[in-house]
């Protein structure tokens, strides 16, 4: 049976509160009566007697009107049995050796000089800013050597006195700021009465300020604020303060208590902000709630703002679990319109402000139209930010916005990390009629699907390797967000988005168990104790702080969607999107979240904010959904320009090149199992009938076969395919003079430190790495370069420092002979005569993977960090050299040529279909009509040619006469959606119809 908690005064402490109420100075017995307000907030400071060094806990307790204050301190403290700080899981037993005893040290009443109330989290932050050394142990709990209860009685005094001090800030409003409110203006002044306005706009536009100044300026004195989600309300209540305007605010608090009336000063102007979750949810019904409802029945208010409008818009489909909402209300939101709600509370708004980043749905519905909407988008921002970015100069900053974080996205896709799942994992729901590969799949639990089960992963193994595969644990040439430095530095606080709570549990769990991971501080946001709204926003703040306390290398929040809406987290840099985000709503609201800016004493501290999705398909889908539905009217192509501009793609991390507008468009406009046509044509892997290396080498073996390829080559020229792009040298400068100078002298210094780092412990290599690039650049720079000019050179120093670290090693080939023998091991797995080409890919590769990841099978002089890559590739190149198809040494070209050969005889035979008149449907019909002359010429090669190529079936006619098909519908959509000769051709090339990296044919 557990005992009861004992909590009794201390022999110290202060008997009487004494505090300015009303500019008057007024003095309270703590045993005396609250006859000030109802619902008065009290601080306490108490400890626990028996085990003094577990330190002091300061919260906050409520008082009645009418009540005593002591009685309304010692019933919240009995009630805190359990609220000691302690490790999660700790049996009731373990509490024993902490007493039942609660020691009160001190108390005070919570209202500042203003006569404003405030709770203990403020008192919390200023502990931990204005007390060295204190230590947040949570629950409200400090600690710390030589902290007494009277630091933190002395920092909420402080608190409570210089309150009267601070003098808001008002703000000046930016331009598209003062646009908007201009516009309102001029729209309810021709609209005055029952009409709505929406303000599209991105997060962090400043949508609370920008109403209010509406508000100001148009003398509005009976504001009603609506939201859809409850954490809200704080960032209402601040950005009232940044107006000149005096308002008196209100909440539900307020108006549940007895004698509230809204009418109590008719010239008195106020804001009262409302949660709609305490008036559609389980209460909704209670005496409580109707009670509310009759003291705003029939209440005009000048202006009613809906905010988080677009939350209100999902539909049932769209809308997911959130965890800080109760079940009841989110099934009324399915249902209910924004008039429905103004029926429910039965009030009477003259004029409607409806405020979303993100209001598609509405948009859709047709609800608002230019006439009434005002939108600035990510890209408007960034205009404003970069004046001549239309130049691609985006060395000028507008210092006015230069504090908001530049946003890149890192794609990877899990269909290539994952090839062996990958027919198990595809999406459910479709986004634009295109299936994606599903991250809720490949994150789904046991208990999922059975409560009764643990929170395990059902995919655990592959799971446990993605997070070694974030790390650069892995085999695959890519950039990784826990292995580059460069992300490593911007991925201090990351959030985590993921499908259920119940993987946010198993998730976390497998965090705190590897061995890299649990140096972070691990926050799952899902858990109970957490809370939701404001409460969230507190606990996650304390984990930030404490975890700088620790030192920690940084923090990992987990959540499903708690904390992704309406609310602001500075320190979040980088977000994890690991679930199936299918509405743009809830994808954009969740990752612009990082896009918070973060500024210290004048000192921008978050310059970019970092998206890592691990679905990149769906994601860009969803960009180019976005940027539609926020920008001007724009072709599809234009928009895809729109964001490589402004929020640049970066596929399998690499830094160095986002990828181009076409290649954007392409995956925007095309799941993981479905591509552009041209590439559809074009890849032979669906297009041929079992090419692999071995009919190639077939096809080269067989001299009139031979003969055609080799014609082929001798009257066109081949180049790099055309989707490659060369990175823009407006930022890095990659072909300045400056950076080819660093990039020389760092490869010479490279080429004779390199034996150095073969000699240190991998953890001490990357720090040594840095400390010599810097001292070599900083050595070797001209006096005489500006600062851009400096950091060319200094970016050239690090690449050629590094290529020259790597080629002696690279040279090396150090795995090729271990590969070389692997060779008979892979052939005992897969028999004597296994070949490598496209259909036994995947079971060679999954051998010698498995083989590579395990650190025993790589010799111990090559284990070390500048080895072990490529010893890797070295390694698997020999494997893939030996078992690679052979060629007669006769024989004309080789694989890949051959690949190339049909490349783009397919391609050419796709330009003959386009200028031709006829419009067949089937290839064969195709074919069959066509003029010799007019193919011959259209293709490079005669019909009988042709035929001799396709002698070995390669060309898969079912398949292409689908694409044929498709080709014709993309054409007819084409001319609908693009206008004018420029735009045809820029539509047409991007889809690269004509020909594969031909430079010229003659």
């Amino acid at each position: 049976m557990t005992r009861a908690v004992n909590t009794f005064k201390s022999t110290s402490i202060n008997e009487k509160d004494s505090l300015f109420i009303g500019g008057v100075q007024k003095e309270y017995d703590l045993d005396g009566i609250n006859d000030i307000k109802d619902d008065l907030f009290l601080i306490y400071i108490y400890r626990l007697p028996e085990y003094q060094t577990h330190g002091f806990k300061l919260g906050y307790a409520k008082c009645k009107l009418g009540k005593q204050f002591w009685d309304s301190i010692k019933g919240r403290i009995d009630a805190q049995i359990y609220e000691l700080a302690l490790h999660e899981g700790m049996l009731d037993d373990r509490y024993e050796k902490y007493g039942y005893d609660r020691e009160v040290l001190f108390w005070g009443i919570a209202i500042d000089v203003k006569d404003e109330e405030f709770k203990d989290h403020p008192i919390h932050d200023a502990i931990l800013d204005k007390l060295p050394g204190v230590v947040d142990k949570n629950q409200e709990w400090f600690s710390g050597t030589d902290i007494t209860f009277e630091d933190l009685a002395d920092v909420f005094l402080d608190y409570r006195s210089q309150e009267a001090d601070k003098i808001p800030y008002i703000y000046t409003p930016r331009k598209e700021q003062r646009e908007c409110v201009d516009i309102l203006k001029e729209y309810f002044k021709k609209n005055p009465e029952g009409n709505r306005f929406l303000l599209n706009c991105k997060m962090r536009f400043g949508k609370c300020y920008t109403a209010y100044k509406y508000a100001e300026e148009t003398k509005k004195k009976r504001i009603l604020i609506l939201t859809f989600v409850p954490a809200v309300e704080d960032s209402w209540r601040q950005d009232l303060k940044h107006i000149e305007e005096q308002y008196d605010y209100f909440t539900d608090s307020d108006i549940a208590k007895r004698d509230f009336r809204l009418d109590y000063a008719p010239e008195k102007p106020y804001v009262l902000f409302l949660s709609l979750q305490n008036y559609l949810g389980k209460d909704s019904k209670s005496k409580g709630v109707k009670e509310k409802i009759l003291k705003l029945e029939n209440k005009v208010f000048d202006l009613l703002i809906l905010d988080e409008y677009h939350f209100g818009a999902w539909n049932d489909r769209t809308q997911e679990t959130l965890e800080e909402l109760d079940l009841e209300y989110q099934k009324k939101l399915k249902t209910q319109t924004s008039d429905n709600i103004i029926n429910t509370l039965r009030i009477i708004p003259l004029q409607t402000i409806c405020l979303s980043g993100t209001p598609f749905k509405a948009i859709d519905r047709g609800e608002f139209s230019d006439n009434n909407s005002f939108t600035y988008s990510y890209f408007d921002e960034q205009k404003n930010k970069y004046p001549n970015a239309e130049k691609l100069d985006f060395s000028i900053v507008n210092p006015e916005y230069e504090h908001f974080p530049d946003m890149k996205i890192f794609g990877y896709n899990m269909a290539n990390l994952f090839e062996g799942i990958l027919d198990d994992l595809s999406s459910e729901v479709k986004i634009f009629k295109k299936k994606f590969f599903s991250l809720n799949a490949f994150f789904k639990t046991e208990k999922d699907f059975d409560s009764t089960k643990e929170c395990k992963f059902v995919y655990e193994e592959h799971v446990k390797k993605w997070i070694d595969v974030i790390q650069g644990k892995t085999t695959f040439p890519y950039e990784f967000p826990y292995r580059n430095e460069k992300m490593l530095d911007n991925n201090k606080h990351t959030l985590w988005l993921m499908p259920t709570i119940n993987s946010c549990i198993a998730l976390s769990k497998l965090l705190k168990e590897d061995s890299y991971f649990k140096k972070y501080e691990i926050i799952n946001l899902s858990a109970p104790e957490v809370g939701a709204g404001y409460k969230a926003l507190k606990y996650l703040k304390r984990r930030i702080k404490a975890s700088e306390q620790r030192g920690a290398l940084g923090t990992i929040a987990i959540t499903v969607n708690k904390l992704t809406l309406g609310v602001t987290v500075k320190e979040w840099s980088s977000v994890f999107v690991l679930k199936d985000l299918t509405s743009p709503e809830q994808y954009f609201q969740s990752i612009f979240r990082v896009q918070t800016p973060y500024v210290e004493n004048g000192k921008i501290i978050k310059k970019q904010s970092y998206v890592y999705d691990f679905n990149i398909d769906r994601a860009s889908a969803l960009l180019l959904h976005y940027a539609e539905k926020t920008s001007e009217s724009y072709t599809k192509l234009e928009v895809a320009n729109l964001i490589i501009r402004y929020l640049p793609i970066y596929l399998n991390g690499d830094m160095t090149q986002p990828i181009a507008e076409e290649v954007f468009y392409e995956l925007a406009s095309f799941g993981y199992n479905s591509k552009p046509l041209s590439d559809k044509v074009k890849d032979i892997s669906k297009t041929t009938r079992g090419l692999d290396e071995q009919t190639i080498a077939d096809m080269l073996n067989d001299p009139e076969c031979s003969a055609v390829i080799k014609n082929i080559f001798a009257h066109a020229k081949f180049s790099k395919p055309t989707s490659i792009t060369t990175p823009p040298d407006s930022e890095e400068g990659s072909y300045s003079v400056e950076t080819r100078k660093g990039r020389r002298i760092g490869q010479e210094k490279g080429l004779n430190d390199y034996k150095i780092y073969l000699l240190i412990d991998d953890e001490n290599v990357q720090e040594e790495f840095d400390k010599n690039v810097k001292l070599l650049a900083d050595t070797n720079c001209p006096v005489e370069y500006d600062e851009k000019q400096r950091k060319y050179f200094y970016n050239g120093v690090l690449k050629g420092y590094e290529s020259g670290v790597n080629i002696p090693i690279k040279k090396l080939q150090c795995g090729k002979n271990d590969g070389e023998k692997f060779v008979d091991e892979i052939r005992k797995a897969l028999g004597d005569d296994i070949v490598y080409n496209t259909i036994t890919k995947a079971k060679i590769l999954d051998i010698v993977h498995k083989h590579l990841n395990n650190e025993a099978n790589i010799p111990e002089e090559y284990r070390k960090k500048m080895y072990k890559k490529w010893y890797r590739d070295s390694f698997r190149g020999a494997v893939q050299s030996i078992l690679k198809p052979k060629i007669k040494p006769d024989s004309c070209g080789s694989v890949e040529d051959t690949h190339n050969v049909l490349k783009h005889i397919l391609s050419k035979v796709f330009q003959f279909l386009y200028i031709s008149v006829y419009r067949e449907t089937r290839f064969k019909d195709v074919f069959a009509n066509a003029d010799p002359y007019v193919f011959h010429s259209a293709v490079g090669i005669k019909k009988e040619e042709f035929e001799i190529l396709n002698r070995y079936n390669v060309f898969q006619e079912r398949v292409l006469d689908s694409y044929i098909h498709e080709f014709f519908v993309n054409e007819s959509l084409g001319k609908n959606l693009l206008s004018g000769e420029e735009i045809n051709k820029n539509y047409r090339n991007s889809f690269n119809w004509f020909g594969y990296g031909i430079v010229k044919f003659e």
